[in-house]
């Protein structure tokens, strides 16, 4: 049987990790390497960690507790490939919930994969505070572009090739949306995909003070923009056709994000990233006449804006 190896970083997640850590153990597959690396947090975390390494380790489950200085999450990740010796390896974040099948079917896709895939996509569900769930965008054509707009390969969202994957390192100087930037460097390195069928397998938790993904944009104002720059960056180092139509999608999304910043009260912050994305996008006359009513769309929290994007940047 085949290793996987499970890296996750965890910072001040006491009271949540455990959660997640409980679906780890509850996974149907083995052989499983559960690689934990402690942000060097402030809270009780190394202990809980530290003691789940103690009551779960045996010779089918192997758990490593590691530590990184770095205070970013992509420091913490890297970290953990160091240690990883599984056949495959798959990221999580500390509060996210895994199906109890979820390894099996990544392995059980990899084994059957005609073209031997590098890396294999889940569906996910994302779940609110009140506990609603609600499918995540989840697509097979376009996945650049796709990924994009709606964040495909997110950290809980694939299970790569080890020696795939291993190439391809986070980047340590991205403090937000590093997994966002680190799923379009898989991309351009051209892998072989393949997807997960059936439901949902990854239940993403999203919103409250306690969630990874933060209940707050414009708090962490600057962050977000520093990966979208470094994934202009990325596109204009790559081999890929047609650069300027995902440099326009990428622009898009920080006119999401200027939608974010209006509806925290934010227009002093909304303002100057909305006209930053219009300088590039009024270029041709449909984008001048679309793009400030697709802001006003964003901002009321009507549905179908990346569906709209994706037509008229084409």
């Amino acid at each position: 049987m085949k290793t996987v190896s499970i890296i996750i970083p965890v910072y001040n997640r006491a009271n949540l990790v455990t959660r997640t850590l409980k679906t780890v153990l509850e996974q149907t597959y083995r052989p499983l390497q559960v690689i934990l690396v402690d942000n060097f947090s402030t809270d009780d975390s190394l202990v809980v960690i530290n003691q789940y390494k103690i009551d779960n380790s045996d010779n089918d489950f192997q758990v490593i507790v590691a530590q990184e200085k770095q205070h970013t999450a992509s420091a913490t990740r890297n970290r953990g490939m160091q240690f990883a010796t599984g056949e495959y390896l798959m990221f999580f974040d500390s509060d996210d919930l895994m199906d109890r099948r979820l390894v099996q079917k990544y392995v059980d896709a990899f084994e059957s994969s005609p073209q031997r895939a590098d890396i294999i996509i889940c569906r996910r569900n994302l779940v609110d505070d009140t506990g609603e769930k609600k499918a995540m965008p989840f697509f097979k054509k376009d996945l650049i572009a796709n990924h994009i707009l709606h964040s495909i390969l997110a950290t809980q969202a694939f299970c790569a090739r080890h020696d795939f994957i291993r190439s391809i390192e986070w980047n340590n100087n991205i403090l937000q949306w590093d997994d966002f930037e680190y799923g379009l460097r898989i991309l351009l390195a051209k892998p072989v995909i393949g997807y997960l069928e059936g439901k949902p397998r990854v239940d993403v938790i999203f919103g409250g003070e306690n969630s990874i993904t933060g209940t707050n944009f414009s708090i962490n104002h600057g962050k977000w923009e520093i990966a979208l720059r470094t994934m202009v960056l990325d596109i204009k180092n790559s081999s890929l056709l047609n650069k300027q139509r995902y440099y326009d999608l990428l622009y898009y999304r920080l006119l999401v994000l200027a939608a974010q910043y209006q509806r925290e009260g934010h227009p002093e912050l909304a303002k100057p990233t909305a006209q930053k994305a219009y300088s590039v996008l009024n270029r041709k006359w449909i984008y001048r006449k679309v793009m400030p009513r697709l802001f006003k769309r964003i901002v009321r929290g009507k549905r179908g804006s990346a569906r709209i994007a994706r037509w008229i940047i084409k």
